[in-house]
């Protein structure tokens, strides 16, 4: 039996240059994107599944959660990703996951053969859109398997065994590589189902309806049976490696746009129209769902704009002219993206490796407390068991409040857990850890760019303690004047330079310390030596990727006299503080920057910068 179809609805036309151009765009987004801290916790899972050979079913990684109940619904990916980081390094999962979303983007290219160059063009800026998605997790094959089961069930034709039993190997495989988003399998085959019974034969129906109840069924094909289904959506509550997730973005304009153009692709393509409609619905509550909604919207806005676009096919000329196209936009994503956050953390781009080292090799032992932020890293770094981490659902939620409330609730957290030693990331904006720096009971025993190490001066690590004698210089503050009232006395000056260099020694990539270095050089009077130190600490990779060394850089050229390059740091700081939604470091820069344009005469300037200022209290209090 033969079906009448809209134009734009016929079988998929392939359009292999085009296809072969995108699927190369898209796996060059991938291998320039953000990572995510949470990717070392499934490693570190895939590793113990494949050394004990079943899944764990109690917390391994930590001891805040007191051995609560745990598992995880991705097996599959956790295995795979731990075997190809074992054998080539990070660069072989990052090709991988690159790979599979290059796949999805490109399968959805034929839908719209009337017009494929505005298609590429839509899943192109999409693929852009999505860049807080583009990570290591086992989220980003959710692309792949929407795209595989959209391109298996769209035509009309009479039923396939093989695209059934497709269809069931496609769902079974999804329930085991990430089980928190099966059940959209079982939804796009019930749309297909459903439709398909509307009009075919009864043999046919019955043939349809039993595919369905395959499919269902093939979400019970894990380890976890049908619980999986109990743990749909986990981990989409929040986006993953806490990336921003601002309303006013590209993914508002294709969420809108995709829901907009389902009323208008709503009878040609109901099983596609109605998946993306579902998805986009979901991921409004469900921020984790992001990359997927835009996905499932390009289709779907392709083929409405294809009832206003003149139909164009994608001639060689064209190609080219859309290859110089998707060249210009990979260009603004590097810039924009890639070149300022795809090392900034997570994944391949470890912050806690020097941390972790120094308790090695000097056999700290004993209870750990860490900030959540802090747990995926340590989790896959070391084998120790960790205070807390960001897994949801695995910590009560009044456990990871007070948890996250650290700054203000150790003292009463150390009473309780009595901890020997605590790793916490180096945040100098609000000066998080000073609380520990108040405390007697605690000294300072490791510092870098970008992590502190604790050790409590009775217990398990006191023998440590007395070798260390006291610290002047706090690591873990914003600005290099801190040291203005040390430098002042000239029988600690000396002694504050060598313990800055001490702090080199300990941490030979340290920008903070050459920083902090020049600025006391300069106040000692050593001209040369302070510019060849914030020489040096500029030649630093690690400058470009924090906005509160950035901004202790651009003070230190005030503080020189270099007021001009002074103005284009802070201004640098500003906008990397920005990209990474940090709006308590915006408010201790802008001060600054309004004084700094004073001092250049730039009054306009200086009443700007104090006017963003007073816009950004109310951010504050919920950064990080």
């Amino acid at each position: 039996m033969k079906h009448g179809a809209h134009p734009h609805e016929k079988p998929h036309h392939p359009h292999w240059p085009l296809e072969a151009l995108l699927f190369a765009f898209v796996l060059a987004l991938g291998l320039r994107s953000v990572h995510a801290p949470e990717t070392w916790i499934h490693l570190k899972t895939g590793a113990k599944i494949a050394a004990e050979h079943a899944l764990p079913r109690t917390d391994p990684f930590g001891y805040g959660a007191a051995g609560g109940a745990w598992t995880t619904d991705s097996w599959l990916f956790d295995v795979v990703a731990a075997k190809l980081d074992a054998l080539g390094g990070v660069g072989a999962l990052v090709f991988v996951k690159s790979a599979a979303v290059a796949s999805a983007f490109a399968l959805l290219l034929p839908i719209n053969h009337g017009s494929p160059l505005a298609a590429a063009s839509l899943l192109a800026l999409g693929a852009c859109a999505g860049w807080a998605g583009l990570v290591e997790m086992p989220a980003v094959f959710d692309l792949l398997f929407f795209a595989a089961l959209v391109r298996l069930l769209r035509p009309r034709h009479r039923f396939r065994w093989w695209q059934g039993a497709a269809a069931a190997a496609v769902t079974a495989l999804w329930a085991n590589v990430h089980g928190a988003s099966c059940l959209l399998a079982a939804w796009i085959v019930g749309l297909k189902v459903f439709k398909a019974s509307l009009r075919t034969a009864a043999r046919e129906r019955l043939a349809y309806w039993a595919t369905l109840a395959v499919c269902v069924t093939a979400l019970s094909w894990n380890p976890l049976g049908w619980s999986v289904l109990g743990r749909t959506f986990a981990d989409a509550t929040l986006v993953v490696g806490g990336w921003p997730a601002a309303w006013f973005s590209l993914y508002t304009v294709f969420a809108v746009a995709g829901l907009a153009a389902s009323w208008y692709t709503l009878q040609q393509e109901f099983v596609t129209t109605v998946a993306a409609a579902t998805i986009i619905a979901l991921s409004l509550v469900l921020p984790g769902l992001r990359l997927l909604a835009i996905l499932a919207a390009c289709p779907v806005i392709a083929l409405a704009l294809g009832h206003w676009l003149k139909a164009r096919s994608d001639t060689w000329p064209r190609v080219m002219r859309w290859a110089l196209f998707a060249g210009a936009l990979f260009a603004g994503y590097h810039h924009f993206v890639a070149s300022p956050l795809s090392r900034a953390r997570g994944y391949g781009s470890p912050v806690l490796s020097g941390a972790v080292h120094y308790l090695k090799s000097n056999g700290v032992r004993g209870r750990m407390f860490n900030e959540p932020d802090a747990g995926a890293e340590l989790i896959g770094l070391s084998d120790r068991l960790v205070f807390v981490d960001a897994r949801p659902g695995v910590y009560p939620a009044s456990f990871r409040s007070e948890a996250s409330d650290w700054p203000r609730l150790f003292r009463q957290l150390d009473m309780v857990y009595r901890f020997d030693y605590a790793v916490v990331l180096n945040r100098r904006a609000g000066s998080p850890a000073k609380v520990i720096d108040e405390d007697p009971a605690w000294s300072l025993a490791y510092a870098d760019d970008r992590a502190l190490v604790y050790l409590k001066k009775v217990g398990e690590n006191a023998w440590l303690v007395p070798a260390m004698a006291p610290r002047l210089v706090a690591p873990n503050r914003m600005w290099p004047d801190a040291l203005d009232a040390l430098l002042a006395d000239k029988k600690k000056a000396g002694k504050i330079l060598e313990e800055i260099d001490a702090w080199l020694v300990q941490a030979p990539d340290s920008v903070q310390a050459l920083i902090w270095k020049a600025y006391a050089l300069g106040r000692l009077g050593l001209s040369d030596k302070a510019d060849r130190h914030l020489d040096l600490a500029r030649e630093r990779v690690g400058l470009r990727l924090n906005p509160e060394l950035q901004a202790a850089y651009a003070f230190a050229l005030e503080a020189r006299g270099r007021l001009p390059e002074a103005k284009i740091a802070y201004h640098a700081a500003l906008e990397s503080a920005q990209r990474l939604s940090r709006p308590r470091i915006e408010a201790e820069i802008l001060p600054r920057l309004a004084a700094l344009h004073r001092k250049l005469g730039d009054e306009r300037g200086a009443r700007s910068a104090e006017a963003r200022a007073r816009a950004l209290p109310s951010l504050v209090e919920s950064d990080e």
